[in-house]
């Protein structure tokens, strides 16, 4: 076989491999109607909402380590918002806002109610994707997955499409 033979049979053979090569993602679960409404290539995402006991906003750090998402630092508007969760670690002024930094609290996956009032957003990067845009009180489910290349890519992009579309 020649060279020229031999690249026709495994360039293709090589972008398909890329295209099932699994990489890490946070996927977003709807899980009253048991459907993925987001898929998205991340190591990192935050989740903001509105307290519902001492209003203001909180924003909770997430990194994603393997099949975990690992609860980094938290910071809030009000303290007695971060007080709230009974933390070892006590709040400290961090400008504006209140922070507890170098957590590593794990969690197999996230279940969040999707309200209105609580505005729940998850928050990649420069993409905001609202959880409580569709109906309310819905659960979500946020978890780390390893999915193909290709398949996160296509979550992507509807989660792209879907937060321009909200505009």
């Amino acid at each position: 076989m020649g060279a020229r033979a031999l690249l026709r049979v495994l360039l293709p053979l090589g972008g398909l491999g890329a295209a099932l090569w699994p990489v890490r993602a946070l996927e977003i679960v709807d899980l009253d109607q048991n459907r993925v409404v987001a898929l998205y290539p991340a190591d990192r995402f935050r989740l903001r909402y509105r307290h519902s006991v001492y209003g203001g906003v909180v924003w909770e750090y997430f990194r994603l380590v393997g099949g975990e998402l690992v609860l980094e630092g938290l910071e809030a508007e009000q303290e007695a918002a971060l007080e709230y969760y009974g933390l070892a670690d006590r709040p400290r002024r961090a400008g504006e806002l209140y922070a507890i930094r170098g957590l590593r609290q794990r969690f197999g996956e996230l279940v969040v109610r999707a309200t209105a009032t609580g505005e729940r957003t998850v928050l990649l990067g420069s993409l905001t994707f609202p959880l409580y845009r569709d109906r309310e009180g819905h659960r979500v489910r946020l978890r780390a997955v390893r999915a193909p290349a290709a398949w996160v890519g296509l979550g992507a992009a509807h989660t792209l499409w879907e937060a321009w579309r909200s505009r």
